[in-house]
């Protein structure tokens, strides 16, 4: 016969709880007295039960916050008022406006990449080139 041990925090903490009641209620009659340092086993049970609990809170806080953030910066750049419709808005304001000489994006955080950019053709080129 085998009597298991909770591996899930939630009911290693109701099974540590249940058995704090059972040797509470029976007191100096209590089996578990024998055991050293039992007057420690509450005080580690009710410190798990509330960081448990904190926990919790914080990853549901914590899914709402990922929530808000993902909204407030927008899944794409066409939805109007998020974060990156305006950063995208931006871009294309200040590049209009700095025809030739797009570097100057850098001065407002962006990161310009002057290499030159492979075409489609040159790309398929590369692809079919044989490797030694």
């Amino acid at each position: 016969m085998r009597i298991q041990i909770p591996s899930n925090p939630d009911q290693l903490i109701k099974l540590a709880l249940a058995i704090i009641a059972k040797h509470k209620a029976l007191a100096t009659a209590s089996p578990l007295n024998g055991i050293e340092d039992i007057a420690d086993f509450e005080p580690q049970a009710n410190a798990a039960d509330a960081a448990n609990k904190d926990a919790k809170d914080f990853a549901q806080k914590s899914e709402q916050a990922t929530e808000n953030r993902d909204n407030a910066l927008g899944y794409d750049t066409t939805t109007p008022g998020t974060v990156r419709f305006f950063v995208t808005a931006s871009r294309d304001m200040l590049a209009a406006a700095n025809k030739g000489s797009e570097h100057k994006l850098g001065d407002w955080g962006f990161v310009v990449d002057a290499t030159a950019q492979a075409t489609p053709a040159a790309k398929a080129a590369a692809r079919a080139k044989p490797t030694a």
